[in-house]
């Protein structure tokens, strides 16, 4: 998901905020690619021109040889739900939804989630839907928390719409969310310590 607005960047587009030697969009892109995840989509929008050009021109080009080509899907922008339910139309199976501002994604994480669906799954056919989460007590300053629970910006749905039976998968890695501009400086921090 690449197409809000960005507000609290201060006008740029949120997935282009570069951290490190990457853009936000390319901490969450590559380690999909590197993923068991077949089939990749990126959600742009109105609000997110430059990112558009900018997926369209680096993971055509860049991973040209790859056998999961990145695709660029058109939203409205309207907001978060709006375009996650434009983006079902592309989907007749179960999928995973990113958002594009995780700095530490790793294409392990997104397998031990998937995982971790399909076992619920099979045990429990009726679960349409996985929440990611992460224990509050491991992230720094949530802006969002359900009893003790910080949502990761990651999320396993089905392509229907309405309520989909979920069930929560509490993760006890930090997958750290940049929104703010205080956000960036710890996920820089955060990069630097892994890095070294």
């Amino acid at each position: 998901m690449a197409g809000g607005k960005g507000r609290r960047m201060g006008g740029v587009e949120k997935p282009l905020v570069k951290i490190g030697d990457k853009y936000l969009i390319d901490h969450v892109l590559i380690p999909i690619i590197n993923s068991n995840i077949e089939k990749i989509y990126v959600a742009v929008s109105p609000n997110t021109p430059k990112t558009r050009c900018y997926v369209n021109k680096t993971y055509k080009k860049t991973y040209k040889e790859c056998i999961k080509p990145v695709n660029v899907i058109e939203t409205s922008g309207k907001g978060y739900i709006e375009d996650l339910n434009e983006a079902m139309q592309y989907f007749s199976e179960p999928f995973l939804v990113v958002v594009s501002d995780i700095v530490n994604l790793t294409s392990k994480i997104i397998n031990r989630i998937i995982d971790y669906f399909y076992l619920i799954k099979s045990k429990n056919p009726d679960i349409e839907a996985l929440s990611v989460m992460i224990p509050k007590e491991i992230y720094p300053n949530p802006s969002l928390e359900f009893k003790g629970l910080v949502p990761a910006g990651i999320n396993i749905v089905s392509p229907k719409y309405g309520e989909q039976k979920e069930e929560i998968f509490v993760i006890d890695e930090l997958l750290f969310n940049v929104n703010t501009r205080d956000d960036l400086i710890f996920a820089e921090n955060l990069l630097n310590q892994k890095n070294k």
